[in-house]
């Protein structure tokens, strides 16, 4: 589908979830070349859609409310659903959904453990695991989910010991974060405008059970990792409460886990469908950092997240009203031809590449940014340097979520025959 099959903005439902199943992109740049700033009405028999908002697809505007906290709060939740489900309570997220000064207390205690000393002293350990991963497939003459196999091993691994996750277990991270991301079995009644996902009730609750564990077996024997320090935490002089410890336990699994390892997959997708940019990449290594920044544009995982409005203001020439809903569209942003030419080439060389995929910076631009790039460098320079003829063995098959936008299939196969 290509912009030109619009013809009106109001055609258009970013909460679709079909629309994120397949190419996002014809419809956010009509919303963008034809009504940035646009107000999607509510539908109130759609659990996706059940309260209005406006939809912000220019990079510039997001750029404007990511940086004036004052003007747009993130606590009165993040995402553009009001959908019922069990991780509808998250729209408090202990860190996402915070402002300052709780955020910034809440950043500074999680910020211990991605310092740039302790991510560039986790080089050889990220590697050693890459390569570890890319061992178990070596031998792998038959196409498989590259996903499962390879995408999602590195990033667990690494998030897992930062929480404190033994690796016997990591397992279970990767799949009730899946649980979660990918809301395939959600059953909608929509005379209520209600939904359930039978899967991601199971998930959150296995996940908070087992978090219940590890704080018992902390209390007793306590430990360097995050758990520990969250239960140790305090604010005000008062430590942080079950709600708290636990929403901060899943926003890390979830984010340390899917924004990488959803990013990885895109990279392979793109340079598998664009030869010539992997042929130069392999050829000149040194680019390899450009690469991942044009892997982050072009992939965007997170798809949006949303501010509330403090004031009356104004974004784009449009009366924006106290207590509105603002969502800001990073997919849309990082395709914005005012700042990217020629947005939807995929480009190794571009620079600069000013895209969003962290945020569009203040005070809630990603923790966990170079920790994330020096993960894809190391994939992509091992995996290129061991597998450089591989290639797709079918069509990607994105996540059920308007809010991951990632590949939860990938058939590849490593040898050319």
């Amino acid at each position: 589908m290509t912009a030109t099959q619009f013809s009106d903005v109001n055609e258009i439902d970013v909460t679709d979830m079909n629309l994120w199943t397949s190419d996002p992109h014809p419809a956010l740049h009509y919303l963008r070349e034809n009504d940035p700033v646009h107000w999607h009405e509510a539908d109130p028999k759609s659990p996706f859609a059940n309260h209005s908002f406006w939809v912000l697809t220019r990079h510039e505007d997001i750029v404007h409310v990511s940086r004036h906290p004052e003007l747009f709060s993130s606590a009165h939740g993040v995402s553009e659903a009001t959908l019922e489900l069990p991780i509808s309570e998250f729209d408090t997220f202990a860190m996402l959904a915070a402002d300052d000064p709780y955020h910034g207390w809440m950043r500074g205690l999680v910020s211990a453990a991605f310092t740039a000393k302790l991510v560039r002293e986790s080089e050889p350990y990220i590697r050693e695991s890459t390569v570890a991963v890319l061992d178990e497939v070596a031998g792998r003459r038959d196409p498989f989910n590259f996903v499962h196999e390879v995408s999602a091993k590195v990033p667990i691994r690494v998030i897992g010991d930062i929480l404190g996750v033994p690796r016997s277990d990591q397992h279970l991270l990767t799949e009730w974060t899946d649980a979660v991301a990918d809301l395939d079995d959600v059953t909608i009644d929509f005379e209520k405008g209600t939904g359930h996902s039978a899967k991601a009730t199971a998930a959150v609750a296995e996940m908070f059970a087992y978090l219940e564990r590890m704080q018992q077996q902390r209390a007793e024997s306590p430990t360097e990792d995050l758990v520990s320090k969250l239960m140790g935490a305090e604010i005000n002089g008062e430590r942080l409460n079950w709600q708290q410890q636990r929403e901060s336990f899943f926003i890390l699994a979830t984010a340390g886990n899917e924004t990488t390892r959803n990013t990885t997959t895109a990279g392979v997708r793109a340079l598998a469908e664009h030869p010539d940019q992997r042929r130069e990449l392999i050829e000149n290594p040194k680019l390899i950092k450009n690469a991942v920044e044009e892997m982050l544009r072009w992939g965007t995982v997170v798809s949006h997240f949303r501010r509330t409005a403090t004031q009356d203001t104004e974004i784009g020439g449009k009366r924006i009203a106290k207590g509105d809903w603002v969502v800001m569209y990073y997919s849309a942003a990082n395709r914005d031809p005012s700042v990217f030419p020629d947005p939807d080439r995929f480009d190794i060389h571009r620079q600069p590449n000013e895209h969003l995929a962290f945020g569009g910076g203040g005070p809630h631009f990603c923790l966990g940014a170079p920790l994330a790039r020096l993960q894809l460098r190391v994939m992509f320079e091992e995996l290129l340097q061991r597998f450089p003829d591989y290639r797709l063995a079918g069509e990607a098959v994105f996540n059920q979520s308007n809010f991951f936008h990632g590949i939860k299939h990938l058939p590849v196969q490593l040898y050319s025959e």
